[in-house]
């Protein structure tokens, strides 16, 4: 009778472990149906979204277009200001701030505006000359200081720049270190509307002819890019210095002119296209 139990129980465990190793392989084909139905539905997703951001189907066109501008400055800038110099910082300042007074107020008697009238750089620094002492070695010393006040005028008066600087000179400015013209804001942002208008449509002309041999037509619009230009400068570099100098009436009235300037807008368009 215990050989018997002893078979009956050895007989009960195999079946067990049949049955268990049966389940987990049944539980693992079913995971692998699950995994490969979950890789079929990802793959078909993936492919959608490839298709849609890469649809092979899509025929476009890139083109450049350009448009051109002449233009005239409406703004004058000119740089001008006293220096001087003495002994001590304040003497300094005191002549150059009586000097740099007398001049603003006769640029505004002329019809320039406050308004218009900046400071641009003011600087007070020392100069030092070098002596030999009694040894013979070279040391520093502090002869005086240097004060130095520029205005910048900017005023719509296009040709007023000789004038402005002979009034300066003649009330006591002894710099006159730039005069150019420029743009204004408002003139500049007129022309760039237009020059963006006139570029598109040189982009859709050049797509248009390089289409109609290939029998396709424009459809849409993919992208545009447009290239930004900065505002003209038209410059007039100089750099004079007048200490000293008495203005004669053959000095006055330089002519300082103003010239055209070529403004230039480019698009980058890319086109949808198909067939006729």
């Amino acid at each position: 009778m215990i050989v018997m139990d002893t078979r009956i129980n050895i007989a009960v465990i195999v079946g067990a472990v049949f049955v268990l190793a049966f389940a987990v392989t049944l539980t693992q084909i079913e995971n692998q149906a699950v995994s490969q139905d979950y890789d079929a539905e990802m793959s078909d997703e993936l492919l959608t979204h490839f298709i849609k951001k890469y649809d092979p189907s899509e025929n476009t066109i890139s083109v450049t277009g350009s448009a051109v501008a002449s233009s005239s400055p409406d703004t004058l800038f000119v740089v001008l200001g006293v220096e001087t110099e003495a002994k001590t910082a304040s003497q300094s300042l005191s002549q150059n701030s009586e000097i740099l007074n007398s001049v603003i107020s006769s640029l505004t008697s002329s019809g320039i505006s406050e308004d218009d009238i900046q400071t641009s750089n003011f600087r007070i620094y020392p100069i030092y000359d070098s002596i030999k002492d009694s040894n013979g070695n070279y040391k520093q010393i502090l002869i005086a200081y240097r004060v130095t006040n520029i205005l910048s005028i900017q005023t719509d008066k296009i040709d007023s720049a000789g004038n402005i600087i002979d009034i300066a000179v003649s009330s006591g400015t002894n710099r006159v270190d730039n005069v150019f013209f420029q743009l204004s804001d408002e003139k500049f942002e007129k022309i760039s509307d237009d020059l963006i208008t006139n570029a598109v449509n040189d982009a859709k002309q050049k797509a248009e002819k390089a289409l109609t041999p290939l029998k396709q037509n424009i459809v849409g619009v993919k992208s545009v890019v447009i290239h930004d230009n900065s505002v003209p400068f038209f410059d007039n570099p100089m750099r004079a210095s007048f200490d000293g100098i008495a203005m004669e009436p053959s000095m006055k009235s330089a002519p300082i002119m103003s010239g055209d300037e070529e403004i230039r807008t480019d698009v980058s368009v890319v086109f949808y296209i198909a067939s006729e």
